[in-house]
């Protein structure tokens, strides 16, 4: 199937952007996206389904042959025999008057004898584990599971060069589900069957697809190998909707990607309104889908995608003749968390407080958002680079006042007040905003109140970067569980990236979207199995 220029158009204002693409012979290719996205608008436009609901316009071919120029009972007749389609709701697609011995056989009797639909009734509902005497029943005596079993048999029973199938898992258990996708990769390895398979899901696109789409807001915004997509989106929301996605993560806890406001509607990027690093121009041009360097990828970002927002190369650092770090090189993209974990004394801190600008290194490079970091500037700056240290007893004045001490910032840096951002900063880190409390001295503080002071401080700078070091280490059970989701609730809303550096593996599989093991002074890797990790910290 070839796609030139593809565009859908609605009276309610909704848009298929235009859509150019291949799907090749014997290819397994996901559609993903959130729901509204147009996964089922693409869908039914790749086959000419849409009718008058919307104006459509660029060309699709199968087989070489212009779908939107066949005469009807043309398309008719090549439907079920060169490409077919399986649609979500499965209820409303069969004939209630009909059993489904009579539904499947209709199909079969495009391409085979009456004496041999018998044989391969049976083969196809086995491939499925459907009992024969499913055959004698009319669709409102089926599960939901079973219907959709019947509509893909129905779509895959001439074994058509393509078949698209929207969700075609959404009803079925995790058995029958298996079942099913082993049918898919069965039909793609023997008949040499392509499949276009529009999904919410993202384990069923890792489980069986080659290339994946991703769609937003009637938007292609990123294109590539369905592996190399899932392990390094270079989206943003991609990245988004995979650190959204429990089956890919079953032990993390799960934030989707923060919402906003429906405003009026914008030319530019559809993604604008909830990014964490547009820009302007964001709002007003809209991104084409380019290569992205040297992958076989490509990727709609007025920004060329996922920014990285701190990288540091090749750092090192002494204390006299004591090596302490060695050469470590970590990267850290825009609006994701990392921790960087290792045992007690193996230079976590010493390595944060260099990336955070307050320890001098004695070789390599720091670079924010892709350039030398300045960080006198980044930490007198909105946008910039703030820390939370480890013991909040000593991180602020204790004489101040509990309003002071969260003013501080603003006062020496902008020299100037800022009540309602104070007001703010309090209420998102769960503190009271009264009078009496804002009067209190922080030294009566207790210590869950003052780490909570620490990170109010920090975020009326508005960081684009927060660094916390051991954010949870004197908490107990209970208030380290409201300390960590405080932190990401507080990320989430914000879109700011965050470094977590901690001893805790727990928490960090908790929270973090990657994970940094500092296993001595001269390696820091990358851990993408926790299991890896586990042997450190026995």
């Amino acid at each position: 199937m070839e796609t030139n220029n593809l565009t859908v158009t609605y009276n309610n204002g909704f848009t298929l952007h235009p859509l150019s693409t291949t799907i090749a012979e014997g290819e397994i290719v996901a559609v993903v996206g959130e729901s509204g996205s147009g996964k089922t608008t693409l869908a039914k436009a790749l086959l000419n389904l849409l009718g008058s609901s919307a104006q459509v316009s660029g060309t699709v071919k199968i087989n070489g042959h212009n779908i939107f120029q066949l005469p009807a009972k043309e398309l008719a007749k090549r439907r079920s025999l060169e490409f077919a389609i399986c649609l979500q709701n499965s209820y409303e697609l069969l004939n209630p008057l009909l059993t489904v011995r009579e539904q499947i056989c209709e199909v079969l009797r495009k391409a085979y004898r009456e004496n041999e639909l018998g044989e391969r009734l049976a083969w196809l509902i086995n491939q499925v584990d459907l009992d024969s005497a499913v055959l004698t029943k009319y669709p409102h005596q089926l599960s939901g599971g079973m219907l959709q079993k019947i509509n893909i048999i129905c779509a895959v029973a001439l074994q058509p060069g393509l078949v698209i199938l929207d969700e075609p898992t959404s009803s079925l258990d995790r058995s029958s589900r298996e079942e099913v996708l082993a049918f898919i990769r069965l039909l793609n390895r023997q008949a040499k069957m392509s499949f276009l398979i529009v999904t919410h899901d993202l384990s069923i696109a890792k489980a069986v697809s080659e290339r994946i789409y991703i769609l937003y807001g009637g938007k292609l915004v990123e294109v590539g190998l369905t592996d190399e997509v899932l392990a390094k989106p270079r989206h943003p929301y991609t990245m988004g909707l995979i650190n959204s996605s429990m089956e890919i993560h079953p032990f993390r806890d799960i934030w989707g990607i923060r919402q906003v406001e429906e405003t009026a509607e914008q030319q530019g990027c559809p993604f604008y309104p909830r990014c964490t690093q547009s820009l302007p121009l964001c709002a007003t041009t809209m991104p084409e889908l380019l290569p992205y360097k040297q992958e076989e990828r490509l990727v709609a970002c007025n920004r060329g995608g996922v920014v990285t927002i701190l990288q540091g190369r090749n750092i090192s650092k002494s204390y006299g003749k004591e090596q302490i770090i060695n050469n470590l090189n970590l990267e850290i993209y825009a609006a994701e968390v990392v921790s960087l974990v290792g045992k007690s004394g193996i230079g976590k801190t010493t390595l944060s407080q260099i990336l955070a600008g307050y320890l001098f290194y004695d070789t390599g490079e720091i670079l924010f958002d892709g350039k030398p970091a300045d960080f006198r500037k980044l930490h007198r700056m909105k946008g910039g680079l703030q820390m939370v240290f480890q013991d909040p007893h000593s991180a602020i004045n204790p004489h101040l006042s509990v309003q002071e001490a969260v003013q501080e910032p603003l006062e020496v840096i902008f020299k100037k007040q800022d009540p309602t951002l104070i007001q703010k900063a309090l209420g998102d880190v769960g503190l009271p905003r009264t009078i009496t409390f804002l009067r209190k001295k922080v030294k009566h503080l207790s210590g869950g109140q003052k780490q909570r002071l620490a990170i109010a401080r920090a975020l009326v700078m508005e960081p684009r970067l927060l660094i916390a070091d051991e954010p949870t280490s004197m908490l107990d059970a209970s208030s380290k569980a409201n300390m960590l989701r405080l932190l990401k609730s507080l990320q989430n809303e914000h879109g700011f990236s965050m470094l977590m550096v901690t001893h805790d593996l727990s928490s960090a599989v908790k929270i973090s979207n990657r994970i940094y093991l500092l296993e001595n002074k001269d390696e820091l890797r990358e851990i993408t199995d926790t299991k890896e990790i586990a042997p450190f910290f026995c």
